[in-house]
């Protein structure tokens, strides 16, 4: 990364490479939820009806399939890794979006157990009865069922995830000061910016240190004691921040510091209502 990188990253409030990589997860995140909600809500323009001999026409070429039974596609359907039934139902747009989201991560599966009595029906009034209804919005509907419901699932995903992200750049909640549990934020305590390192950091915990030191103040006392417990956190707690990822980091240690996020920001909250009662 240039210089010129550096400086615009440090601008946005972007400190090391795992700020990036958040932006960048997070950026993915939400164009997913923009395409999902195309999917899902947009409306696509309305084909134009055709007439009665035309309706006629067509109805007469599909009347010979056969009709699909309900009980085949049931048995089909009890293989929940394979969307057999959807491949029997001629639903081959269903079909590939359920085989490569593994069903919708078994939603699609348990929803396609409820509304399989209205594939077959859809299928067999328009595939096999010469006056089969033009009008198709009920299977429509019926197939974006499963993607708007994983869009609000991504949606609240992504809310849990990046709440405390964003109220902490936006200055809303100050999560370093809550975590630290320092009266104001460890890195003005250390009189250092949010982007210096760990070096810069490291110089101005000695510097404080060897400012406060009970032994440089004589008859300081109480307040010595207290400020270099203040700055010790502070610098703990940055220490932690400027920490490189352990190798052997798994998922549920990424969720304990999700959850520490949260509930920095009950505390926060909660401290704020107990100083508007006061």
């Amino acid at each position: 990364m240039d210089d010129f990188s550096e400086e615009i990253f440090q601008e946005l409030g972007l400190d090391d490479d795992w700020d990036v990589q958040q932006l960048l997860v997070g950026t993915i995140h939400v164009v997913s939820i923009i395409v999902i909600c195309r999917l899902c809500c947009c409306s696509k323009s309305v084909p134009t009806v055709p007439s009665a001999d035309q309706q006629q026409i067509e109805a007469a070429s599909t009347s010979m399939q056969k009709q699909k039974r309900l009980l085949t596609s049931y048995l089909l359907w009890l293989n929940p890794f394979f969307p057999a039934h959807h491949l029997y139902l001629d639903r081959l747009a269903h079909a590939m979006v359920a085989f490569w989201t593994l069903n919708f991560v078994g939603v699609g599966w348990v929803l396609d157990g409820f509304l399989m009595r209205f594939y077959v029906r859809g299928f067999n009034s328009q595939r096999c009865a010469p006056d089969a209804p033009y009008d198709d919005s009920r299977k429509k509907l019926l197939c974006r069922l499963p993607l708007c419901f994983v869009g609000l699932l991504l949606l609240g995903l992504g809310a849990v995830v990046y709440i405390p992200t964003v109220l902490h750049h936006l200055q809303v909640v100050d999560i370093d000061r809550i975590a630290a549990q320092t009266q104001v934020n460890p890195y003005e305590l250390l009189e250092i910016s949010k982007s210096a390192s760990l070096q810069e950091a490291k110089a101005a915990y000695r510097s404080k240190s060897l400012q406060w030191h009970p032994d440089r103040n004589p008859g300081c006392g109480k307040e010595c004691d207290d400020k270099m417990s203040e700055i010790t956190k502070a610098y703990d707690l940055i220490k932690k921040r400027r920490a490189p990822a352990p190798p052997d980091r798994t998922w549920e240690g990424w969720f304990q510091d999700l959850a520490q996020d949260w509930k920095h920001i009950f505390e926060v909250l909660g401290q704020d209502k107990a100083k508007k009662e006061e």
